[in-house]
C-alpha cells in the first residue's frame, strides 16, 4: 500500500471514528481505500465524500470502481455524483421516510430489548417459584400431591411463555387445595 493510501486511510478511519457517522455519509474508510488503489484521484475521492449519491443508493463505491475499471473519465463520474446530489423533493421526502422508518425500527429495537429483560426476569421468577424450598418440602411432606405440583409447574410454564391456560378454570386458576393432606 503507497504512503498517500496509507494516509488516506488513516485520515478517514480517524474522522470517521471520531464524528460517530458510522454509514451517515455513505462512504466507509475501506472503501476510501479500495477508490484510491483503482486509481481515483484524490479530487474525485473529495467529491465521492460530499455525494450524497451513494448514500441515496443512486450508485455504489463497486460501480464507481468498476467505470474506473473500463477507462471512465474522473468528469464522467462527477457528473453522475453531482446529478445524485441534487436537491429532489422526492428525495428529501424518501429521506425524511427512511429517517422516520429507522425511528421506528430503533424504538421496536428498544421495546424488544425490554420485553426480553422483562422475559428474563419472569423466567427467573417462575424458576425460583418451581425450586421453591418451601414448596418442595409441601410436596415431601404430603401436604401438596406431586400431581398437583406437577399441575403447578405446567401452568406457571405456560404463563411465563404467555400461553393459554385454559384447563385450569375461568380465570386460569389451577384449583389445587394446599391445605389438604394427601394419603
Amino acid at each position: 500500500m503507497s504512503k498517500t493510501i496509507k494516509h488516506i486511510a488513516v485520515v478517514m478511519v480517524l474522522w470517521y471514528s471520531i464524528s460517530g457517522l458510522s454509514g451517515a455519509f455513505g462512504v466507509e474508510p475501506g472503501d476510501i481505500v479500495r477508490l484510491k488503489q483503482a486509481g481515483i484521484s484524490d479530487s474525485l475521492l473529495k467529491e465521492i465524500i460530499r455525494s450524497d449519491a451513494i448514500a441515496r443508493a443512486l450508485i455504489s463505491v463497486d460501480e464507481i470502481i468498476e467505470m474506473k475499471g473500463v477507462k471512465i473519465g474522473d468528469d464522467v463520474i462527477l457528473t453522475i455524483l453531482e446529478q445524485g446530489s441534487a436537491q429532489a423533493p422526492e428525495l428529501d421526502r424518501e429521506d425524511a421516510a427512511d429517517r422516520t422508518l429507522k425511528s421506528r425500527i430503533k424504538r421496536q429495537e428498544m421495546r424488544l430489548e425490554v420485553q426480553r429483560e422483562e422475559f428474563g426476569l419472569l423466567v427467573e421468577y417462575v424458576s425460583a417459584l418451581i425450586t421453591n424450598p418451601e414448596i418442595i418440602k409441601l410436596v415431601h411432606e404430603g401436604k401438596i400431591a406431586s400431581e398437583d405440583y406437577a399441575q403447578i409447574v405446567k401452568y406457571l410454564k405456560q404463563y411465563a411463555r404467555d400461553e393459554e391456560t385454559r384447563e385450569y378454570g375461568d380465570q386460569g386458576d389451577i384449583n389445587v387445595d394446599i391445605d389438604k393432606t394427601h394419603q
